[in-house]
């Protein structure tokens, strides 16, 4: 589908504008010259007399007349960056263009403004002929500012005071992949880039909570997150910083999606048991104190201790691979019983512990027996070779806001010692 055609698709989506009657006459009395440009490329439509001298070109001359062959190809380029997403019919920023008119340089002054005509959108480029002095210099300055905005690894953006885009470098299209036509205001951005309405209102709420906070004194936005969604349908995490300078707001985004992904996955092989997956005995121990710390008075939590019978003669006649490997499966098979919510570690060698929420001694007894039959049920095919295996688990109900977790945990030990005692394979019960 051409840009053209894409445009048309959205007639009902815009107002329905001038006539293209009205605009032709309207661009003949301006005394500037200028241009009417497709929204999707830089193609001409139409252009005043004004432009025809300017141009030194045939009106007739100017009908899908590609920009770069009226003003070059590097002006054409920065052409290309200026986004003004302001309100219809509003213009734009201006900008210095160093141009190539009629084969000569030329330093042009350039506004767009983005009009409705017969409900397709489009581009009125407006050209001032004779710059003011000493912008000829200016101008040479604004090309190679342009250029090292263009070489920053991230996303560089320039906005109105209401957030509506003025200037964005390549890596800003590169990052996010959307183009001029597909964020034709700030409304447009947020929903394409924050498609989930809930975390869109979260992601609106901290921008301009932050930004309000940073004005108020006078410093730059405190950097923070968010999982934006790119054209291609990508989630990246993008770390946002902003500073309003003047009338405007200078945005910088920067990509921190795999130094995020990689702090997460340290984070979790911290909190790990690194054979078994599971949480490992500190990551439990601060979890279970955490809980009961903030546990208030009728809340009830069970403790599971859990040893495998018999698990040195395990290594001793199928090696110690097949050990892990027995491991492994155990763990599996617990946390295919054990809650969503419950924790569930392995404290070291072959003691496992559970800390579930349960109101009454009964609801703790029937999930270690559902464990332990899980266990000793079937048994383990490990590298082809049989074996039979079973648990011994000893439980206890602890109220935390009557002891702490340790206490209970000791006891959950001790009806451990009480179940191996008692012949193994068996879950024993003890209260406080």
């Amino acid at each position: 589908m051409n840009s053209t055609a894409s445009q048309r698709t959205k007639t009902d989506e815009v107002p329905y504008g001038r006539s293209r009657e009205e605009i032709d006459f309207w661009m003949g009395c301006v005394g500037a010259p200028m241009v009417l440009v497709e929204k999707g490329r830089l193609h001409v439509r139409r252009a005043n007399a004004n432009a025809a001298v300017l141009f030194g070109l045939g009106l007739d001359a100017f009908e899908d007349l590609p920009m770069e062959d009226l003003v070059g190809r590097e002006a054409n380029l920065l052409l290309s960056q200026i986004w003004s997403v302001a309100p219809i019919g509003v213009p734009g920023e201006p900008f210095l263009i160093r141009a190539t008119v009629q084969g000569q340089e030329r330093v042009l002054m350039v506004q767009v403004t983005k009009l409705a005509v017969e409900g397709e959108l489009v581009r009125l480029f407006t050209f001032t002929d004779a710059p003011p002095q000493g912008s000829v210099s200016l101008a040479g300055w604004q090309e190679q500012m342009i250029s090292l905005l263009d070489w920053l690894p991230f996303g560089f953006e320039i906005a109105s005071s209401d957030d509506q885009i003025q200037f964005a470098n390549s890596t800003f299209k590169a990052l996010f992949g959307y183009t001029q036509d597909e964020i034709e205001s700030i409304e447009d951005w947020w929903r394409l880039v924050y498609p989930d309405p809930q975390y869109r209102e979260y992601a609106r709420t901290q921008w301009h909570s932050s930004i309000a906070d940073a004005r108020r004194e006078n410093r730059e936005m405190t950097p923070f997150d968010l999982d934006v969604r790119t054209a291609s349908g990508a989630t990246k995490r993008i770390q946002f910083r902003q500073r309003t300078i003047g009338n405007f707001n200078v945005n910088l985004y920067i990509d921190v999606t795999k130094e995020r992904a990689y702090a997460e996955q340290l984070k979790a092989l911290a909190n790990a048991d690194p054979l078994t997956g599971i949480l490992n005995r500190r990551r439990f121990f601060e979890e279970a104190e955490e809980i009961f710390a903030k546990s208030g008075g009728g809340t009830s939590m069970g403790v599971l201790m859990l040893d495998i019978d018999h698990f040195k003669s395990i290594n001793d006649t199928h090696g110690h691979r097949a050990g892990d490997l027995v491991l492994m499966e155990f763990a599996r098979r617990c946390q295919e019983i054990v809650r969503a919510g419950d924790r569930f570690a392995r404290l070291g060698g072959e003691e496992f512990a559970v800390l579930l929420a349960a109101e009454e001694p009964a609801a703790v007894v029937t999930l270690a027996e559902r464990i332990r039959t899980a266990i000793h049920a079937m048994p383990f095919d490990i590298e082809g070779a049989t074996i039979p295996l079973s648990v011994s688990i000893g439980a206890t109900l602890a109220d935390p806001s009557d002891e702490p977790f340790g206490s209970a945990i000791l006891r959950a030990d001790n009806a451990l010692y009480e179940a191996k005692r008692a012949g193994r394979n068996r879950v024993v019960m003890l209260g406080t």
